[in-house]
């Protein structure tokens, strides 16, 4: 029998001194003896045996977790006991190859002997050459690099206070062994269980004294960044950037962690403990952990510890956050009170539903905005109005959810309106971080912040009748709304973000979009009402392109008509094709050379029979910003020009790809791809009411000439792809 015996070193994960965060991670210098006791024999099934260190364990739990003190500093120990498994895995992209060990010796101490119970293949691991092995715990539930991927960290709940039970559910552990120039068996190896090719879970001890006396039933540890809004800081799944996987990691973030409590009893003083991600964080200076604990009787405490500099998080070390400081949470802002911040304007009486959540930014907490009189929720609710105001959403409205939230930034907007265009930033910290580009329409946002609030809407009063849904269905319903934020600055100003996905399981972009929306020159609701139409009405809801030009190709060479094209096919930028004529052969040569552009050959070709007498759709050459080689079905719409004579809020095109999408999104109808919709959409428009688009009042255009006015900022296209419920963006 071959009897080999390994030996693994503790990993060590230090604290530091400082109250929040930047720990180190010590090596400790115990190093068990390594017995080599090898006898050679030909059975395959030859037993082998690793001896494994590890930190701490009390016994019949599944890896127990006991802070002790190493070389005069705090750390996490851990003991090894019954029913432990280790996985070692020459293949981790195919859990068949995974060799299973079982604890059979060293239960309650930090020294396990493992014994090998699964031989792959009939061969044993001291027979199995590879030039890498990969180790994982816990070998239950992780078998090779695809479950240690989808670990996550959501969901945790501690019982009872000081209680750390509940870590040896979500602690893992990630090992690679591994040898460049020659094969590796697990024979008489000396293993260091250390260094940069361990993965390790980290975890978080909340230090909580001064509370009111009460039954505490759950922690929420929230960041915010340096600019003052929330932000997503936590990877909710074990994080590699390099991995042995044919699916790529779940790189989900979230601003807030939380921890649930039970069996408390009444107390001033918790002790908790968070598992976390074995991803490395950085933590800006100016930036702040919000420590929340709410009560059995549904009252809510914060306490917030600011980063004096900018620190790292990483795998495998023990932090601390020590609060003895708190605040009742006021009832004003959704995210932090969503049962009273939280407004249901409407329910979805047809198909299943699809989300619209509105928020504001840069509303302080003042009677101004939030008193009795105040104008934040008149604010919300005529954003609410004007998103309905034109067709096709006054027809579609009962096919929606619409939620406002309350958000509270720490400082009141202080960006400086334009004249005409804009505004000039200041330096306010607000909730969603919006900032005004000079001499610009663009306004850009954090958009993490606002899917973190649509979320807790969603999973507040999502529910029938405005109840609660769990918080898996609020992500994922979340990630497919439309969310609007109306920036408190009276400027002219709107951009939206607007993402995508080229999954082919889809054809109508499901995926949100945040719209960011400044309150029109002087609050004036022409220009405001037509802004939010047409940010989060077109580009948001409809992924819409703009139908104006205004740049100009100096070269092309036809590359942007196969993105356009590829864009139709996901529901994005349907209301726009690519145009080749004479405007466009003046300024290049393409070979082949394309087919003119007409009526008959145009993406929504099949419109133009029915609508070129009512709404004059056909061929208009200009759009998606440039002024030749792409072109728009009229002359002018609220996708080009809310000053212009003669067009309609949203031309036939554009009413298509709305109403699709919303179909689509619903589960209402029966049409798998767009264009074979058209019968169903036609049936559908042909009882709408269309008016044309009415310009300014004289007063106004007199006030503000077309030509003062630059165009809105085009959208900002954010690609990604679905994951386990979450469309995650990519760089």
């Amino acid at each position: 029998m071959k009897r080999i015996l390994p030996v693994l070193s503790y990993i060590i994960a230090a604290i530091c001194a400082m109250t929040v965060y930047s720990c180190t991670e010590l090596e400790s210098e115990i190093v068990p003896e390594v017995e080599d006791n090898t006898v050679q024999e030909e059975n395959a099934n030859e037993v082998t045996l690793l001896t494994i260190g590890i930190h701490g364990a009390d016994a019949n739990t599944k890896l127990s977790h006991v802070e002790g003190t190493l070389e005069g500093k705090k750390v996490m120990f851990t003991y090894w006991s019954e029913g432990d498994k280790i996985i070692a895995n020459p293949s981790p992209a195919d859990e068949s190859n995974a060799y299973v060990f079982n604890l059979a010796d060293g239960k309650d101490t930090g020294i396990g002997v493992f014994e090998c119970t699964s031989y792959p293949n009939d061969v044993a691991p001291g027979n199995y050459q590879s030039n890498a092995w990969t180790l994982y715990f816990p070998g239950d539930r992780i078998q090779g690099e695809q479950d240690y991927l989808n670990i996550s960290y959501t969901n945790q709940v501690q019982n009872g206070n000081s209680n750390t039970s509940h870590l040896k559910n979500y602690h893992t552990l990630r090992y690679r062994l591994t040898a460049i120039d020659q094969s590796i068996s697990l024979d008489n190896s000396y293993i260091d269980l250390s260094g940069e090719n361990l993965d390790e879970s980290s975890c978080m001890k909340f230090n909580l004294s001064g509370l009111p006396l009460m039954v505490p039933v759950r922690i929420d540890l929230t960041y915010v960044n340096e600019k003052g809004s929330i932000d997503n800081l936590f990877y909710t799944h074990n994080h590699l950037d390099e991995y042995w996987s044919e699916v790529p990691p779940d790189n989900s973030k979230t601003a807030t962690m939380t921890l649930t409590l039970e069996d408390f009893s009444e107390t001033t003083d918790v002790t908790a403990y968070l598992m976390m991600s074995n991803a490395t964080m950085e933590v800006v200076e100016g930036g702040r952990f919000r420590v929340s604990v709410t009560a059995s009787d549904g009252k809510k405490y914060y306490c917030d510890k600011t980063i004096g500099k900018t620190v790292t998080i990483k795998g495998g070390t023990l932090n601390s956050i020590t609060c003895g400081t708190w605040e009742e949470a006021g009832n004003i802002d959704g995210f932090d009170n969503p049962d009273e911040g939280v407004v249901v304007l409407q329910e979805a009486t047809k198909g299943n539903g699809t989300d619209i959540i509105i928020m504001g930014d840069g509303f302080s907490a003042t009677d101004d905005h939030f008193g009795a009189s105040g104008d934040y929720d008149a604010i919300m609710m005529q954003a609410y109005a004007d998103f309905f105001s034109v067709e096709p959403f006054s027809s579609l409205k009962d096919y929606f959810n619409v939620y406002y939230i309350k958000a509270v930034s720490e400082d009141e907007h202080d960006a400086v309106p334009d004249p005409q265009n804009g505004a000039t930033q200041g330096v306010a910290k607000t909730a969603f971080s919006t900032e005004f580009e000079i001499n610009s329409t663009n306004i850009t946002g954090n958009n993490n912040a606002a899917l973190s609030y649509a979320i807790q809407a969603i999973k507040t009063k999502g529910g029938k009748g405005g109840t609660a849904c769990d918080e898996s269905t609020a992500v994922t319903r979340a990630h497919k709304s439309l969310i609007m934020v109306m920036t408190n600055v009276a400027c002219y100003a709107g951009t939206c973000s607007l993402s995508w996905s080229r999954d082919n399981v889809n054809d109508y972009a499901n995926s949100y979009s945040v719209a960011y929306t400044a309150l029109g020159i002087e609050k004036d609701a022409n220009q405001r009402r037509w802004t939010t139409v047409h940010e989060a009405g077109g580009h948001g809801f409809g992924k819409l392109a703009d139908e104006y030009g205004g740049y100009v190709y100096t070269s092309f060479n036809g590359v942007p008509w196969t993105e356009l094209e590829n864009n139709h096919i996901y529901g994005v930028f349907r209301n726009v094709d690519k145009h080749w004529g004479a405007e466009e052969k003046e300024v290049c040569v393409l070979t082949p050379e394309p087919e003119v552009t007409t009526a008959s050959n145009v993406y929504w070709s099949d419109l133009v029979e029915t609508y070129s007498s009512t709404e004059g759709l056909g061929v208009y050459v200009g759009g998606n910003t440039f002024n030749t080689f792409y072109c728009r079905p009229t002359a002018n719409s609220i996708m080009r020009n809310q000053f212009g004579e003669n067009g309609q809020f949203f031309n036939a095109a554009s009413r298509w790809a709305i109403w699709y999408r919303l179909m689509r999104l619903t589960g209402s109808t029966e049409a798998t791809q767009y264009k074979s919709s058209l019968e169903e959409f036609l049936s559908f428009d042909s009882g709408l009411t269309i008016t044309q688009n009415q310009p300014l009042a004289k007063s106004m255009s007199e006030s503000y000439p077309d030509d003062c006015f630059n165009p809105t900022a085009p959208p900002v296209l954010i690609q990604g792809h679905w994951e386990n419920g979450r469309f995650i963006t990519e760089e």
